[in-house]
């Protein structure tokens, strides 16, 4: 192999795994994107609990993400629920929730990918300890559907968790 096809070859495969950033939506693809100010939380028993996030996964179609969002002291707490009202489709269905600081940083994330049938409601309940969420400014929330299947983006998820743990 000539040394000019070894780095065309490089850099070809760099621009396909370029590395996450860890600064908010920058990381996700694809994603109908709505924003939360952390500003907007009101007192809860258990920490601040933000605006109910609700919004379609696909535009066109009765199928519904709600999420409510409660920063408490060292964790997000994160309800999910999804509703397919749709009788005639179902689809694999990327929901990501990036909590971030005044200068883009994540604080925490939440990355999900569940297979929806058609009149389908499914809810659950994460949550994920994070440091310094009294200096949360935003939560994006996303969400998609899933053309490439159950696992995608859970790789970025992975690697964005990782820089977390940093």
């Amino acid at each position: 192999m000539t040394l000019r096809r070894l780095i065309i070859l490089l850099a070809t495969f760099s621009a396909l795994s370029a590395p996450v950033h860890a600064d908010g939506r920058s990381d996700w693809d694809g994603y109908a994107w709505q924003k939360i100010a952390a500003s907007d939380c009101i007192k809860a028993d258990d920490g601040r609990a933000c605006p109910l996030y609700h919004e379609r996964w696909d535009w066109k179609r009765n199928q519904w993400v709600s999420i409510l969002v409660v920063l408490g002291k060292d964790a997000v707490r994160l309800t999910q629920r999804l509703e397919d009202n749709d009788w005639y489709d179902d689809d694999d269905v990327c929901v990501t929730a990036v909590v971030v600081d005044a200068e883009g940083r994540n604080l925490a994330v939440h990355h999900t990918n569940w297979y929806m049938t058609n009149g389908q409601t499914r809810e659950e309940v994460f949550e994920y300890p994070a440091a310094r969420l009294d200096s949360a400014a935003t939560i994006h929330i996303g969400s998609k559907q899933c053309r490439k299947g159950p696992h995608e983006d859970d790789e970025v998820f992975a690697e964005v968790t990782q820089l977390l743990a940093r």
